[in-house]
């Protein structure tokens, strides 16, 4: 790895500065599901403090770099390679549930139903405001509303959650499913 952080293929192999921040948070045994996972790098970070995780990515090559990374670090990680507006996702088994950088309100429902009671959410991703940066993504479809992630995750315990609208605009969310609630 390079003193910036990335492997020599320019992909970073640091987790997020968001998972890191609120690392105290996470379980110390369990399952976790990485979205989108790209090359697995968080996923990775979940694994190396002791959760079973797996990453879903609809990138082959992607999926098979943190296979590779996985084996060679002797972490329990499992990477499937899927299109996740296609794949159903089990309901109240992951401890936690990580999504960065991905963008489906479709898939809202099935990540509140797939976290146990107690479970932790961490989800950071781009905004509409990143646009104006020039930076990619560009397309609206990828791109979050204002406010859209309390819309969804807003009656769970929010633990932390921020919206940078200057620069790279940005929305992060830490929250826990509650145990009792009518509606989870």
């Amino acid at each position: 790895m390079s003193p910036e952080g990335q492997s020599g293929k320019g992909v970073p192999s640091q987790p997020s500065t968001l998972l890191e921040r609120f690392s105290d948070f996470l379980p110390h045994s369990g399952l976790a599901l990485d979205v989108a996972c790209g090359n697995g790098r968080n996923a990775l970070f979940l694994a190396g403090r002791g959760l079973s995780v797996v990453g879903i990515d609809r990138s082959w090559k992607a999926v098979a770099a943190g296979r590779e990374d996985a084996l060679r670090s002797n972490l329990k990680a499992s990477f499937v390679q899927a299109d996740l507006t296609r794949f159903a996702l089990p309901e109240n088994v992951f401890s936690v549930v990580i999504c960065f950088k991905y963008r489906d309100p479709r898939l809202y429902p099935s990540l509140r139903a797939a976290l146990r009671p107690g479970g932790l959410l961490i989800y950071e991703t781009y905004t509409r405001e990143h646009a104006i940066s020039g930076l990619k993504p560009q397309n609206p479809a990828h791109l979050l509303e204002r406010s859209e992630l309390l819309q969804a995750f807003g009656n769970w315990e929010i633990i932390f959650y921020r919206e940078v609208w200057r620069e790279r605009g940005t929305a992060s969310l830490v929250a826990r499913k509650p145990f009792f609630t009518r509606e989870c």
